[in-house]
């Protein structure tokens, strides 16, 4: 306590004085020491560190304890991070650019010092050796030596310019010439290197292979053409419309510079050309007849023509790119048989190239310029051509090395004759399936048969192509139109039906919901509206004729009873079939002798798809009648309208006839719309009778007449009987006056055979009369009605003793007087008569004299019509 009281002195200041104050000295403590000694050790080295002098890590553990290597390192780290600080706001932002620019420094520094190694390592090495040997000989001492040195320039001077004369050659497409020349400079090239000139060289004192390093560095420029001429020589091949010497030219550098024999070189000239054909199969019309710029189409005379539209377009797009196809197939025919064929007599044009390069005399050469090449012709189209004639003869008599002996330089006919074939056959087969996809783009008979016969034309002028090959594209391509003609009539028979069996169920449907009846339902009110007339303004203009036509239509459709709404159904059908007829003509009208064979498989092919049409419009009536379920006055109309369909499908429509089907199957068809319209009356007429009876009450009791009143049928009776005429009135009249009066008296006799089932109800004198008319009303329609009348000759001896009439031959008497006077009002259920001298009045004249009888029963005038006299109700009302 002393002692640590003693180690400080209190001033007066409150602070604590040091110890070393002059006030209080005294001896510091141990732990004081130890702290001083250690602030002194920091400082020391902080002050290191400032100098530059970083401190040895041994001596700072051996010197200080763990703790204050600790605080050293926590001084040393504060103290840089202050410069990091202090350099940040010095340089600011570009703080990393000034890093990485200080590595780069250093980077430089020493790539530096390495160049300056490297420099000095080989200036080392340069003195190092010893100097070249000096020549002996300086100057040309003769004339020999002189011409040793223009002879050596010249070839160096074919060799230095062979390169630029090279890319000339390639450039033109002159690949045989380039290929010879390529030859001859290798030629030249060994000339400079082999030992063959070496004592002219030496003679010279000219040491090539020393004094010349040019000579082998230019050739490897040179060695580099050869693949390039290959490539490219193979790649012209693809060219279908090169000319057969510019072939035979590139595929003879194939033999010579790649050493490929003639066999080979056939072979790569179809494969190239198969590679061609399918790039041109693989596009579209479009891009193959007019690659760069649109084309302008002309006729087969090279007269421009103006065809507008798209259509137009597409078949003249189809034409060009069907021709160019074929054009690539027997281009390639045609040049392969020419460059390889040979016979006894004559020889392929490769062959006799060859045997043209062998020859020592070239004088009597019939070749082309391109392919009677030499070294000398060579040359002199050169720029240096001149300067060339310094080359020895030996290398301007080069040749190359042709042995006509070997297998590679000529080629077997049979397998000629057979690769030649198969390639053929199988560019057929290729063309074939791209044909037929072009074909889509044309959408009627007449674009497929145009396109056809300017093919066929091609074939027989043009194409150049044997017999058998000629033949086989026809039959290719007449396989292509059949099938294309039969998928666009497939298409067209498709669309009719999906066209009929809409609109057919669409009048059904608005027939069904139509409410009141419509002109549709009602064919005697659609006979007699007459249809507009056109103007007369109109039938002098130029579309008069149209007009005039259009009505003279109206009116045979009117006749026919064919509303409106049943020649739209029924259009949708004959203008298919009518479509059929017109392809068929413009196939005939535009076909040769030769054609008829494919004319009879296209009606051949074309007859089940025909027939099919037909079966299905059948199949949709008949669904429709058999889906019409329980009969209505609405749904009875649009079975009629069904039915009058299928009559006119039978007698009035060009469809069946025009449809191309058997003479068999058109008469099948016929029956069967014939059975369905028959089915349909006959529901109709069972309808009809029926709600006829019904509706009238025919069936009930009616009150007995008085026995003075004078003969007539009862109301109701007549009522029914003029009902039920009209109804056979408003089925249509027939042109066929057998089926009318066939309708006519089936529908009377279920009506009289429905009543007779009911034992006749009613008695007295009206049911008399009633039984005596109907007996007059049978007796017109002759003796095949003998089962009704005996039903009603039974009926009236049971009703004589009842009535003021005594005989069967009164009663018919009135009965004949009563029908004469009715004969109007029934005219729909009276048969036709012979002889009869006018149409309204078929029966005869009602006698005058008699007190009128109204036929219908007529509704009594109101009392507010008290003045108005009406003869025969009882006076005035």
């Amino acid at each position: 306590m002393s002692r640590s009281s003693s180690a400080t002195t209190i001033v007066q200041n409150g602070d604590v004085a040091p110890p070393w104050t002059p006030q209080h000295v005294h001896k510091p403590s141990l732990l004081q020491r130890t702290t001083i000694n250690e602030s002194r050790r920091t400082a020391s080295i902080s002050k290191a560190v400032h100098e530059g002098a970083a401190p040895d890590p041994d001596e700072l553990f051996t010197k200080h304890t763990i703790s204050e290597v600790k605080a050293i390192q926590t001084r040393l780290r504060a103290d840089a991070d202050a410069k990091q600080e202090e350099l940040r706001l010095m340089v600011g932002e570009r703080y990393r650019d000034l890093l990485q620019a200080s590595t780069s420094i250093i980077a430089i520094s020493q790539s530096s010092k390495r160049v300056l190694q490297d420099l000095e390592e080989a200036k080392a090495e340069i003195q190092a050796q010893e100097p070249p040997p000096v020549s002996q000989e300086t100057s040309v001492r003769s004339d020999d030596d002189l011409h040793a040195l223009q002879l050596l320039s010249a070839h160096l001077k074919l060799l230095l310019d062979a390169p630029e004369h090279l890319w000339r050659l390639l450039e033109r497409k002159k690949y045989f010439s380039a290929a010879w020349l390529f030859l001859l400079s290798r030629v030249v090239h060994q000339a400079l290197l082999q030992n063959d000139d070496e004592e002219t060289w030496s003679r010279s004192g000219i040491d090539v292979m020393a004094q010349f390093p040019l000579i082998q560095r230019q050739w490897e420029v040179v060695a580099q053409f050869r693949s390039q001429i290959i490539h490219k020589a193979a790649l012209h091949l693809r060219l279908h419309d090169a000319s057969d010497e510019d072939t035979c030219a590139t595929l003879l550098t194939l033999h010579l510079l790649d050493a490929r024999p003639l066999t080979d070189t056939f072979v790569t000239l179809l494969s190239q050309r198969s590679r061609t054909l399918q790039t041109m199969l693989s596009r579209n019309p479009r891009e193959i007849s007019r690659p760069g710029t649109p084309s302008t189409p002309t006729t087969s005379n090279g007269v421009t023509t103006d065809t507008k539209g798209a259509g137009a377009r597409s078949v003249q797009e189809v034409r060009d790119a069907v021709l160019a196809a074929l054009q690539l197939i027997a281009h390639t025919v045609i040049s392969a048989r020419r460059i390889y064929r040979g016979d006894a007599t004559s020889l392929g044009l490769a062959l006799r190239v060859l045997q043209f390069i062998q020859s020592d005399s070239h004088e009597t050469s019939d070749l082309p310029a391109d392919l009677s090449l030499t070294t000398q012709s060579l040359l002199a189209t050169l720029p240096s051509s001149t300067h060339f004639q310094l080359l020895p003869p030996t290398l301007r008599a080069y040749k190359p090395y042709v042995d006509l002996s070997s297998s590679s330089s000529t080629v077997s006919q049979d397998d000629f004759t057979q690769r030649l074939d198969a390639w053929f056959r199988t560019s057929c087969k290729n063309i074939k399936t791209a044909i037929e996809r072009w074909f889509a783009d044309l959408e009627t008979v007449k674009e497929v048969w145009g396109v056809r016969k300017a093919i066929l034309k091609w074939i027989a002028g043009e194409s150049g192509l044997e017999g058998g090959e000629a033949t086989h594209i026809e039959s290719v391509f007449d396989d292509l139109c059949r099938r294309r003609l039969v998928g666009i009539w497939k298409a067209a028979f498709l669309d009719a039906e999906r066209t009929f069996e809409r609109q057919l169920t669409a009048a059904v449907s608005t027939l069904k919901t139509g409410g009141e009846p419509t002109i549709d339902s009602s064919p005697l009110e659609f006979l007699f509206q007459a249809p507009p007339l056109p103007a007369v303004a109109q039938m002098g203009s130029t579309h008069g004729d149209g007009l005039f036509h259009k009505y003279r239509t109206s009116l045979r459709y009117q006749l026919l009873g064919r509303t409106t709404l049943l020649n739209d159904v029924l259009s949708a059908l004959e203008d298919c079939a009518r479509t059929l007829q017109q392809s068929f003509a413009h196939i005939t009208g535009h076909a040769s002798d030769t054609d008829a064979r494919l004319l009879d498989e296209l009606r051949s092919t074309c007859r089940p798809d025909a027939e099919a049409l037909c079966t299905d419009v059948l199949r949709v009536m008949a669904s429709l009648v058999e889906d019409s379920g329980e009969l209505t006055d609405s749904s009875i109309q649009s079975l009629l309208f069904v039915g009058r369909l299928a009559e006119n499908l039978n007698t009035g429509s060009s469809f069946v006839g025009d449809m191309s089907c058997s003479d068999e199957y058109r008469e099948d068809f016929r029956v069967k719309a014939r059975d369905l319209h028959e089915s349909i009356v006959d529901r109709w007429r069972l309808y009809t009778v029926d709600r006829v009876i019904r509706q009238h009450k025919l069936h009930e009791p009616s009150v007995a007449g008085t026995s003075t009143a004078a003969f007539s049928p009862s109301f109701a009776l007549v009522n029914a009987l003029c009902e039920l005429s009209n109804a056979v009135q408003q089925l249509g009249i027939h042109r066929d006056q057998t089926r009318q009066q066939r309708l006519a008296g089936d529908t009377l006799r279920l009506f009289l055979q429905h009543l007779a089932t009911d034992q006749w109800k009613s008695d007295g004198f009206q049911a008399l009369c009633d039984a005596g008319f109907l007996r007059a009303l049978i007796g017109l329609w002759g003796p095949d009605w003998s089962d009704v009348a005996s039903i009603l000759d039974d009926k009236i001896q049971q009703l004589i003793p009842q009535g003021e009439i005594r005989d069967v031959a009164e009663l018919e008497r009135s009965a004949t007087a009563y029908l004469a006077r009715v004969q109007v009002l029934l005219a729909g259920l009276l048969p036709a008569r012979e002889g009869a001298k006018g149409e309204l009045l078929r029966y005869g004249t009602p006698a005058v004299g008699q007190e009128f009888q109204p036929a219908l029963e007529l509704a009594k005038p109101g009392a507010r019509f008290g003045l108005l006299l009406v003869g025969g109700a009882g006076g005035a009302v």
